[in-house]
């Protein structure tokens, strides 16, 4: 997801679903300027945010009753759909701005009260974004007066643990968990329908039942302080990005986590992971770390990709991968290459030594492939298919490189099934000898290759086991090696074409230019 994309997104949350219910005026620097085409701007924003039921019936409970006349029929899953439309446009000078509900066919619903509605949905489903508290100023945070006596001692408690760490007592981290328990029931209840007080009263919570856990607490306990104190700073960042207003008794706010790798060492970053994933509210997490990544459901993860007139979410359909090939999606991308979720191209090739080869060749000729967005993986062992279907529902372009020989047929023939009306060329390379050893000793490495296998002389030997006794010589990635020292020494400026096509191709694919 890109930084720009992903804030322009996160921007329109934050503004359309304010936790405060103020309904956001539009101003011109919020119309999109179009700079391909001579600076241009748009007169129009439309957004259409969606609220799906997690259950059946869920449009039934108190807190939705409100909405009964612009609720939506079932999905194809059996449940029904709430859309709100805000239209800005700005004519003459002159913005205006409706906030309205559709329809099941996308027509406006016609009702008196669309602008109460509207305010309504704001404060039951407000966005709460937390971001690096370092970007903040202290004055800044101080300006809520309306924190209740639990928020401010939880506060108090994080704000000495972050700057004096050793003088904290412990009565004051107590007291701190105490706060917390009583915070994890008023904000993050688990019965979705039970109802909370408005203000938080201490006397009501801190009298209860001794073997009562509150889920959250549960896994900080049966974990470790570290897992605690974390649970307590971010309760601490979600009072403080919640605003100086009390969230309604009965709001669901949906939360933004903006980049918490930037201010977490990579061991709480998975504590923290793992505390964010059971908060039972709907959660918005961005992230350029691949360890946050590879630790979340593959059905979860969503890619933006800006296009020329909109801007695309990418996700896997739920069923489009079966278990068996999902399974080893996750261990060979997710858990192993988790960095290749945010590349722009997938150079797939069969095994490590093209991996190592296609890095150096692309070096030679100038190319940085991780800096272009260029990611290579091996198929060999995960399979290509699932791989490819991968790419394709995240919006990834992706190329294959496959052997001349039966196996690599039979993987061509897979990157063929998945053309969709697209020209070979563009998704498929198939190398006319039987591997790419082979093909690098008929186009100029076979005195390297002689030289390996202790051949120089003998002129009988076939090409198969002058290549085979090389690489039982040397393993794969030494081989791999010799052959860029070799290049760079003799044929720098004399790659094998197909080589030197291949790589320009996933760059410019990379590049938005394939």
């Amino acid at each position: 997801m890109r930084s720009t994309i992903r804030n322009s997104y996160l921007d329109a949350l934050s503004l359309c679903l304010p936790s405060s219910g103020e309904q956001y005026e539009f101003i011109r620097s919020d119309f999109h300027i179009d700079y391909t085409l001579g600076n241009a701007q748009t007169n129009q924003i439309q957004i259409i945010f969606r609220w799906i039921e997690s259950f059946s019936g869920e449009h039934r409970a108190r807190r939705y009753r409100q909405f009964n006349e612009v609720w939506n029929g079932c999905d194809d899953n059996g449940l029904r759909r709430l859309d709100f439309h805000i239209n800005a446009l700005h004519v003459d000078g002159k913005i205006t701005v409706t906030r309205d509900f559709l329809g099941q066919d996308g027509a406006i619903i016609e009702t008196l009260n669309s602008e109460s509605l509207a305010r309504k949905l704001i404060l039951l489903h407000p966005i709460v974004r937390i971001q690096d508290a370092r970007r903040l100023r202290d004055n800044d945070l101080d300006l809520n007066g309306n924190k209740t006596r639990l928020e401010k001692r939880l506060e108090n408690t994080v704000k000495r643990l972050q700057q004096k760490p050793g003088h904290v007592n412990k009565g004051e981290v107590r007291s701190g968990l105490k706060a917390m328990r009583t915070l994890l029931d008023h904000y993050f209840a688990f019965d979705s329908h039970n109802r909370s007080p408005a203000e938080i009263e201490p006397s009501r919570h801190l009298n209860m039942r001794a073997n009562y856990v509150h889920p959250l607490e549960l896994v900080a306990n049966n974990t470790s302080n570290h897992s605690r104190l974390l649970l307590m700073g971010l309760l601490s960042t979600f009072v403080r990005a919640r605003g100086p207003k009390q969230l309604k008794a009965n709001a669901r706010p949906i939360v933004i986590f903006e980049d918490p790798e930037s201010r977490l060492h990579p061991t709480l970053l998975n504590q923290a992971w793992r505390l964010i994933s059971i908060m039972p509210m709907q959660k918005i997490l961005t992230t350029n770390s691949g360890d946050l990544l590879s630790a979340v459901p593959l059905a979860s993860i969503r890619r933006l990709e800006r296009g020329a007139t909109l801007t695309e979410s990418h996700q896997v359909p739920p069923k489009s991968l079966s278990k068996d090939e999902e399974r080893r999606v996750s261990f060979h991308v997710r858990f192993h290459r988790p960095s290749a979720l945010f590349a722009r191209c997938w150079l797939l090739v069969e095994g490590e030594t093209e991996v190592w080869l296609f890095n150096e060749m692309a070096r030679i000729q100038g190319y940085d492939l991780a800096a272009e967005g260029v990611q290579l993986i091996e198929f060999a062992q995960s399979g290509l298919k699932p791989l490819i279907k991968l790419a394709i529902a995240l919006g990834i372009e992706w190329h294959v490189i496959a052997d001349g020989d039966m196996a690599g047929q039979k993987y061509a023939h897979t990157a063929r099934s998945k053309l969709d009306g697209e020209k070979e060329k563009h998704r498929l390379t198939l190398l006319p000898d039987r591997d790419i050893e082979h093909y690098l000793f008929s186009h100029g490495y076979e005195p390297l290759f002689r030289e390996m296998a202790k051949a120089e002389g003998d002129t009988h030997i076939a090409p198969k086991k002058i290549i085979a006794r090389a690489l039982k010589k040397y393993a794969k990635p030494d081989a791999a090696l010799a052959i860029i020292e070799y290049t760079e020494q003799h044929l720098e400026d004399d790659i094998p074409l197909l080589l030197r096509w291949v790589v320009q191709r996933v760059v410019s694919m990379a590049r938005g230019a394939g």
